[in-house]
């Protein structure tokens, strides 16, 4: 029993993981345009969850933002 428990546990925080790195349909374009060399898989989540939050803020995601992202 502990092993299924430990499994599921294992698998909800790979799963959240995973979803962590999807970038929006916007993220992706707005990545695409702005620095089209660089592959949505190749971010980290933190970078993914970042690029998504800035384009959807009031601001939207700039080229130095996206630099400064991409550098940490």
């Amino acid at each position: 029993m502990k092993r299924i428990a430990l499994a599921t546990a294992a698998l909800v925080v790979f799963a959240g993981m995973a979803s962590a790195t999807t970038l929006s349909s916007q993220a992706q374009v707005t990545l695409d345009t702005l620095a089209p060399s660089v592959q949505a898989s190749d971010l980290s989540p933190i970078q993914a969850k970042l690029i998504n939050r800035a384009v959807n803020s009031n601001e939207g995601l700039t080229s130095s933002d996206l630099a400064t992202i991409l550098h940490n």
